[in-house]
């Protein structure tokens, strides 16, 4: 159930910020690929690192993957709450603020 609503709630900030280009996974194992440019697909691999390190700067750790490290792994604990997945999201949607703002 958490799985789904994280799912969901990362689908949607895809809707809000051009830099995720993708927004994949099944139940508490999702990727949220970014992108400089959802046409070709140019991977930010810049970007992941500044995400990653603002978001461990409010408590969320996030892993790195994909084959030019842009893909922001998020592999939560099975406790995790409702609570606990709407903090992620709304700490991912400040730092791709951030992050957008400073790579434009």
């Amino acid at each position: 159930l958490v799985g789904g609503y994280l799912k969901d709630q990362l689908l949607a900030l895809s809707d809000k910020h051009p830099m995720i280009g993708d927004v994949r996974g099944m139940g508490l194992m999702l990727g949220v690929e970014l992108v400089t440019d959802r046409q070709s697909k140019q991977p930010a691999t810049a970007a992941a690192v500044m995400v990653m390190e603002l978001m461990k700067q409010r408590q969320v750790l996030l892993g790195k993957g994909g084959l030019f490290g842009n893909t922001l792994r998020i592999k939560p604990p099975m406790c995790i709450t409702k609570d606990d997945a709407f903090y992620l999201v709304s700490m991912l949607d400040e730092v791709l603020t951030e992050v957008s703002h400073a790579h434009s």
